[in-house]
């Protein structure tokens, strides 16, 4: 911290990340891991509660600080600064956002505005699950006996198809316990998930679709029972609600999605799967007429990087049963599914929106009132590759409008260029497609 950003602070007054503090106090331990517990902030030793620098012994200010670090468990990452302004000494705390909760006398403490506030079990195990420091997805929940055989001989009917293990009706209760569904004799929360209609111990479990129109909600639906049915469930119900485009091959007529299947199904899989349960909220998918929301409670995990992640499971004992039934991969790769499958289906784009409490795929249907009467007469040429050049001689259009068409037909996906700079070429992403819209031909 520098002398500006010191004044910058005095001058904003006392907020969610600033403290002021005539002296140390005794609660001094009890600021420090709130700012830890919420997004970190800065405890200025030596101002008054109206931003009047009156001073402090900075001696005293260090030993209060040692003895109330002595006090936090575990100990939050801080540095500190003092600064004088006119012959008046400030000693400034910086508390950094703690990558575990931190506690006093086993109570942990968060700043909310210019308070501090006492987290309540459910909230200490809300944001445990943030920080992914607790398996809530590994804690006994209810009796064995709750869950449906006729869910439990699916899922080893699915480990034989999906992974080609075979476990005999004598080891099912090892392999289980083995997954982490069954712990101390109980089902855990990712059995009850799993082998349970699980809304009716856990109603957050839940799958809505709504369709909106701008900010009004329309209609919904609700799935519930099994994670894996709900699954199944809402992305059948989803590929009905999306429009679709006549796409003719040849002699044959077929439907594309203006939202890639494939993408929307891995979004959300990976929104049951990486989900914080102890959020009390469900999943909502919104349908809007220009994009596709799936949202799901609870932010990346720390040290997830969108721009290269890598697989760190919220839920592992939920991601082990999902594995073995086929609907996710080891390797991790969801987000990168998403993007390229975007990419190649070429009918939308996709973004990935991480904030506090919430992470969203949002899918965004490209505009396409440019698409117009060329696309059908390139697209007739081009079933064996050929230049910018040939495509414009032979439809008589000048080439700068050859070139544009061309660019739209790459966006969605019906074109590819082969080789580079005066060898390329363009050709049709698969066989003789030809877009239609509702109307009929382009």
């Amino acid at each position: 911290m520098d002398l500006s950003t010191l004044l910058s602070i005095i001058r904003d007054g006392k907020s969610g990340h600033a403290e002021f503090k005539r002296e140390p106090t005794k609660t001094l331990q009890k600021e420090i891991a709130s700012f830890a517990n919420a997004d970190g902030g800065h405890i200025l030793i030596g101002v008054n509660d109206q931003g009047a620098v009156i001073g402090t012994d900075r001696k005293l200010a260090q030993e209060s600080l040692a003895s109330a670090l002595q006090s936090i468990i575990p100990p939050p990452a801080i540095s500190t600064t003092t600064f004088t302004i006119e012959g008046k000494e400030i000693f400034v705390i910086t508390v950094k956002k703690g990558e575990y909760l931190c506690s006093v006398g086993g109570v942990v403490y968060i700043r909310i505005g210019t308070g501090v506030r006492l987290l309540s079990i459910q909230e200490v195990l809300m944001r445990a699950s943030e920080l992914g420091t607790v398996n809530w997805d590994q804690a006994p929940l209810a009796p064995v006996s709750e869950a449906k055989k006729e869910y439990i001989d699916w899922f080893f009917l699915r480990v034989s198809e999906s992974r080609g293990k075979t476990v005999g009706k004598n080891d099912r209760d090892r392999y289980l316990r083995s997954t982490k569904a069954v712990k101390e004799g109980k089902l855990t929360n990712a059995g009850v998930l799993f082998f349970t209609d699980a809304t009716e111990s856990l109603p957050q479990a839940r799958i809505r679709l709504v369709a909106m129109e701008q900010d009004t909600p329309q209609w919904n639906k609700e799935f519930a029972g099994p994670v894996w049915r709900s699954i199944n469930a809402a992305v059948a119900a989803l590929l009905m609600e999306i429009r679709k485009i006549d796409v003719v091959s040849g002699t044959r007529r077929i439907k594309l999605e203006e939202y890639p299947p494939r993408a929307i199904r891995e979004a959300l899989i990976n929104a049951v799967a990486h989900r914080n349960y102890t959020i009390e909220a469900d999943i909502r998918i919104f349908l809007y007429p220009d994009r596709l929301i799936i949202r799901n409670p609870g932010s990346l995990l720390p040290g997830v990087d969108l721009n290269d992640p890598e697989h760190i499971p919220r839920n592992p004992a939920l991601c082990n049963l999902l594995h073995d039934t086929g609907y996710i991969e080891r390797n991790g790769l969801g987000i990168r599914l998403i993007r390229e499958t975007t990419q190649a289906h070429g009918l939308c784009t996709v973004d990935f929106v991480t904030s506090p409490g919430k992470f969203e795929v949002v899918f965004w249907k490209k505009p396409r009132t440019d698409i117009n009467g060329i696309d059908k007469r390139i697209l007739s040429l081009i079933t064996t590759p050929k230049k910018s050049g040939e495509i414009a001689r032979e439809t008589n259009i000048a080439k700068v409008s050859v070139l544009r068409r061309l660019k739209v037909l790459d966006q969605f996906g019906l074109i590819k260029k082969t080789g580079e700079g005066p060898q390329t070429r363009y050709v049709l992403r698969s066989g003789d497609l030809i877009l239609k819209n509702d109307a009929g031909d382009l």
